[in-house]
């Protein structure tokens, strides 16, 4: 019986083997370029806040918030910029130094879409640099700095032009997701 049992155990071992293996050949390669490549995609501010709580170590008293809102909270004319893109935000404190941040959720399409309307204005002259949100695949918040070097995500910038710092071309051409805290943390 000792011997049977023993049989079996081998012959799964080797099966499970066999299925990781062949699993992994099918696994498609992670994306290298736009927000895919950044991290897992985040779809509602529920998933947004557990990553940060996860990542920060805290994102306590989490507020859904109005769209209107938005507008109070970042000013008028970056308001503008991500209201037509943004389709849920909350906001939660994950330290003293960082009480209140920004969990912006864009659904569907509509990170590239933000993306491309961002580089649109930077083009007429409507805003000079990029959002100082960091932003993952799916998502942004609001404290940039506390995103790059605690959260590993990044920034979004156009016509960015340093090879010392860690990037993923956006899914704009001329555009990208920079990270310059990568690897310091």
């Amino acid at each position: 019986m000792n011997r049977v049992g023993a049989a079996v155990l081998v012959a799964l071992g080797v099966w499970s083997s066999v299925a990781a293996c062949a699993g992994e050949d099918n696994a498609e390669p992670k994306p290298d370029r736009g927000a895919a490549a950044l991290t897992t995609r985040l779809e509602t501010v529920d998933q947004v806040a557990g990553w940060v709580a996860e990542k920060a170590g805290e994102c306590t008293g989490v507020t859904a918030e109005k769209p209107a809102d938005l507008r109070a909270f970042v000013g008028s004319d970056i308001a503008a910029l991500y209201e037509p893109f943004v389709s849920e935000w909350a906001t939660c404190a994950v330290s003293p130094e960082y009480p209140k941040v920004a969990l912006l959720v864009f659904g569907g399409d509509r990170q590239q879409q933000f993306q491309r309307s961002w580089r649109q204005a930077m083009t007429e002259g409507g805003v000079e640099d990029g959002p100082t949100f960091a932003f993952g695949n799916g998502f942004a918040v609001s404290a940039g700095f506390l995103g790059v070097s605690a959260l590993d995500l990044f920034y979004f910038r156009c016509d960015y032009a340093d090879a010392a710092v860690p990037q993923v071309p956006a899914d704009v051409d001329g555009c990208v997701f920079a990270d310059p805290e990568h690897g310091h943390h």
